[in-house]
């Protein structure tokens, strides 16, 4: 899970805080490739993401709401039913004070913190894939997981306060927020049928995982990996392609993609050197296979990212 999110460039970042006044109804619009990040710091509000039932949110709550999906944070249940005023639109009318952004004058107060994390817009990596729809954590509902509470209570005690680096702290927690609620999904029965994150909790597949994260650069075939998994070729192969989503051999070579993608982003590697660690032959296939997936070639993406 480590080499998955450091490779995916995981980084996270605050919208604002605020507080809103009753009554409200404030529309977020879809913003591709972000899994948003609500923590109430005081009051109640509810969020309705497009499509879904709407969901109450009380003090303390954290919520994430992946796929950047449009959504509606009201001062009651009913109350989004009505047109929502667009973000763009209640920011004109609203104003910031004291680091927040302030809207509406009446009654039930809500102040949230809210930000996003954020991956390589190119990658569809299958743990962004299988992540449920909406997510929210109560500190009251986390005693088995004085890890979890632990960072949520710093992450609200540190939203409160307004001493320098709070953003870049924040920021960070809400990285770590996010891959521990991964890890929490992989062992929740309730996810563990399927999927990628079921597969890292998986005695076999997650032997091979590991393998390809840790050695892309090996000549693997799926008879060798099957080894690895303690399992057949075919019975690995559909067990593989059903719990991750992908074939064997179509994984390795995302996974190969992507540590070249985080080598020429994050290091001085020539291209030949990036080539080799990710498992290709010669550096024209793998400039090729590249520009193909990516509609660039190493050079100019690893320009692109730099300038």
């Amino acid at each position: 899970m480590s080499e998955v999110f450091s490779t995916l460039r995981l980084r996270s970042q605050l919208y604002f805080k605020t507080d809103f006044k009753g009554p409200y109804a404030i529309e977020l619009p879809h913003e591709q490739r972000r899994i948003r990040f609500h923590l109430v710091l005081q009051g109640t509000c509810w969020l309705t993401p497009d499509g879904m039932e709407p969901q109450l949110l009380n003090e303390g709550d954290l919520v994430l709401v992946p796929d950047g999906v449009a959504q509606v944070i009201s001062h009651n249940e009913t109350y989004h039913y009505s047109r929502p005023i667009a973000l763009a639109k209640a920011m004109e009318q609203g104003h910031f004070a004291d680091g927040a952004f302030v809207y509406g004058s009446g009654e039930g107060r809500c102040r949230l913190l809210c930000g996003f994390c954020q991956f390589d817009e190119d990658i569809d990596h299958p743990v962004l894939i299988n992540l449920p729809s909406l997510l929210v954590l109560n500190q009251k509902n986390l005693g088995s997981e004085p890890w979890m509470s632990g960072t949520l209570q710093l992450l609200k005690l540190e939203a409160e306060l307004t001493g320098q680096g709070g953003n870049g702290i924040l920021s960070r927690l809400l990285e770590i927020i996010f891959i521990q609620l991964v890890r929490r999904l992989s062992l929740d029965p309730e996810h563990t049928h399927k999927g990628f994150i079921a597969a890292l909790s998986d005695i076999q597949l997650s032997k091979t995982l590991n393998a390809i994260h840790q050695t892309p650069e090996k000549a693997w075939k799926v008879s060798s990996l099957a080894e690895v998994a303690g399992m057949s070729r075919a019975r690995f192969a559909d067990y593989f392609t059903r719990m991750v989503g992908l074939p064997p051999i179509e994984y390795l070579t995302l996974w190969r993609l992507m540590r070249a993608r985080f080598l020429l982003s994050s290091t001085d590697y020539s291209i030949d050197s990036v080539a080799e660690l990710c498992g290709y032959a010669s550096t024209p296939s793998f400039s090729s296979r590249f520009k193909r997936q990516f509609n660039q070639g190493p050079g100019a993406y690893r320009r692109a990212v730099k300038a």
